[in-house]
């Protein structure tokens, strides 16, 4: 029952993160009347910052994407290039064992996630699959719109009191999330003894950053005008969006949790030649950080060639899916299907050239 608590409060810890991440997308939103959206009308350029978000180290990036996602501000393909670029809470470990072919990495899971993307949204109107139906909750409404609601509604740099439930259940539980990573709880959980100690220094860094992240959301719940707080964070975000990712999360995390050891993936991945490549692209389906720290030391030991490194690299998001799995299984489903797909063929092309 230990672990399955653990894992529960790994899954609050990262829906507060991303609620956050969307509040802040949901305040520009509002504050450009709706002109957030246009990013996905703009050609190449949505691309392009999907797959820089996604290319940062961590998780943090993809999940601001999946937050301009659930806004309409990017297309299914520019999430999915995201996902392509990123991978996860490894990207730490490679910056410790082999900085340079990691930064090299990086710069290529940068081109393979903005050509990936635009790809993918090729593909995907050419077979007809559109992005599920937008949310309806996610409608500006006259106070966003209009001066004059603009006006009853004006943002003040101070604390207001008014609508005091929501603003108190919001307060206490992102500083209570932030008081947990002060505590030393990490973010992000990578099960069965496998997280390294090369990961110390940078898991500390990312803890502060979200800590910081978040109390800059504690700032926001504070002074937002009461139409914002309650349509938009309480309503929209904290009623409708929040408890699916939640549940997806915690389903996600609990499931790998009790897959069994980690030595069982170890024997998923290990063998020889196209074997290797296909159980290293077939653990990247896993929607955590920590079973592809498998992959990372088998190419540090020299066990694996890069073409199963990238390929591994390619299909993995980290914890980067998950939000998605909140706002769309289906779409998550896609954009997995294309990251598996370009991973195999990637890593497959650079097997066959001796990489």
């Amino acid at each position: 029952m230990y672990p399955i608590l653990i894992e529960l409060l790994h899954a609050a810890l990262i829906t507060s993160l991303v609620f956050v991440m969307m509040a802040f997308v949901e305040l520009v939103s509002v504050r450009t009347r709706g002109h957030l959206a246009g990013i996905a009308e703009r050609g190449t350029q949505q691309y392009v910052l999907a797959a820089f978000l996604g290319a940062t180290p961590g998780c943090a990036g993809a999940y601001l994407v999946d937050s301009m996602y659930s806004r309409g501000a990017v297309t299914l393909g520019a999430v999915t290039g995201a996902l392509l670029a990123t991978c996860g809470d490894e990207a730490f470990l490679m910056l410790a064992l082999f900085p340079k072919r990691a930064l090299a990495l990086f710069a290529g899971l940068f081109v393979v996630g903005t050509c990936g993307g635009w790809l993918t949204d090729v593909a995907l109107r050419r077979l007809r699959i559109g992005r599920s139906e937008p949310c309806l909750m996610a409608e500006l409404h006259a106070e966003d719109l209009t001066p004059e609601g603009a006006a009853r509604d004006r943002w003040l740099l101070r604390p207001r009191f008014d609508a005091p439930v929501p603003r108190f259940v919001l307060v206490v539980l992102l500083l209570g999330l932030v008081a947990t990573l002060v505590a030393g709880f990490q973010l992000h959980s990578h099960g069965h003894g496998t997280a390294l100690a090369a990961q110390t220094d940078s898991g500390n860094l990312e803890t502060v950053l979200f800590a910081a992240v978040t109390l800059a959301g504690v700032a926001l719940v504070l002074v937002a005008p009461r139409h914002y707080l309650e349509e938009h964070l309480w309503r929209h975000l904290f009623l409708h969006h929040a408890p699916r990712i939640f549940a997806w999360t915690a389903a996600a995390l609990i499931g790998v949790s009790l897959l069994g050891p980690q030595a069982s993936l170890e024997r998923l991945v290990v063998g020889h030649g196209a074997l290797l490549l296909v159980g290293a692209s077939l653990l990247g389906l896993i929607p955590i950080s920590g079973p592809h720290i498998i992959v990372v030391a088998l190419f540090a030991s020299g066990q694996a060639p890069l073409s199963v490194l990238v390929a591994n690299s390619i299909v993995q998001d980290g914890h980067a899916l998950l939000p998605l799995l909140g706002i769309s299984p289906r779409d998550a489903v896609v954009a997995k299907t294309a990251n598996l797909v370009i991973g195999l063929l990637i890593g497959a092309a650079m097997m066959a050239a001796g990489l």
